[in-house]
C-alpha cells in the first residue's frame, strides 16, 4: 500500500468512528423501561388467559369436572354382577341359535405401483413395498437379499405394478434388470 493508499483508509475510518460517536451522543434518548419485580395479578393473568381463548379453573372446580367424569364409569362398575348376568341371559335368548356358516374367504390380492426414480435404491424400494403391504420383514432384508442376487446396481428408473401374488423373486426381477 501506498501512502496516499492509507491515509485515504485512516480518514475513512476516522470519519465513521465521528458519525457514530455523534449519532450515539446526540440522537434521540428514549429509554425503555420495563416493570421489574411487578407482578401481574390474577385477575389481569386470568382475562388475559380468557382473552386468548383458554378455559381458567381453580383447582377445586377442576377436581369437580375429573369427578363428574369419573361417576358415570363408577356407577357402571357398582352395578350388581346379578344384574348383568341377568341382561346377558336375555340378549343370548334374543339371539337366533344358527350359526352362519363363513366361507373360507381368499387372500385378498393387494396391487400397487412402484415409481422408481434416480437416486432411490434397494433398500427405499424395500420400504415402499412394506409400506404397500406387498412383502413382509423390514426393508433390509429385501435390500440384502437384492445383493446377494447380484442385481443391486442394475435398478430400473420407471413405474412398475406389482401385486402380493408375486414372489420375491418375481419382484426383483420385474424392478431390477441385469444388462
Amino acid at each position: 500500500m501506498t501512502a496516499k493508499t492509507l491515509t485515504s483508509f485512516a480518514s475513512g475510518l476516522l470519519l465513521a468512528a465521528v458519525v457514530c460517536a455523534v449519532v450515539y451522543f446526540f440522537g434521540p434518548t428514549q429509554a425503555t423501561t420495563t416493570k421489574a419485580g411487578e407482578k401481574p395479578t390474577v385477575e389481569e393473568l386470568k382475562s388475559l388467559l380468557t382473552e386468548e381463548g383458554y378455559v381458567v379453573h381453580t383447582e377445586e372446580e377442576w377436581n369437580q369436572a375429573i369427578a363428574e367424569a369419573k361417576n358415570p364409569v363408577e356407577k357402571a362398575q357398582e352395578q350388581p354382577k346379578e344384574e348383568v348376568k341377568e341382561e346377558v341371559k336375555e340378549e343370548v335368548k334374543e339371539e337366533p341359535k344358527e350359526e352362519p356358516k363363513e366361507e373360507p374367504a381368499e387372500p385378498e390380492v393387494k396391487k400397487t405401483v412402484i415409481n422408481v426414480t434416480e437416486g432411490m435404491t434397494s433398500y427405499e424400494v424395500g420400504k415402499a413395498l412394506i409400506s404397500a403391504q406387498i412383502i413382509s420383514g423390514n426393508a433390509w432384508d429385501f435390500a440384502n437379499l437384492v445383493e446377494k442376487k447380484g442385481v443391486a446396481k442394475y435398478l430400473k428408473l420407471g413405474t412398475f405394478e406389482i401385486n402380493s401374488n408375486m414372489t420375491t423373486d418375481e419382484i426383483i426381477s420385474t424392478i431390477f434388470k441385469k444388462k
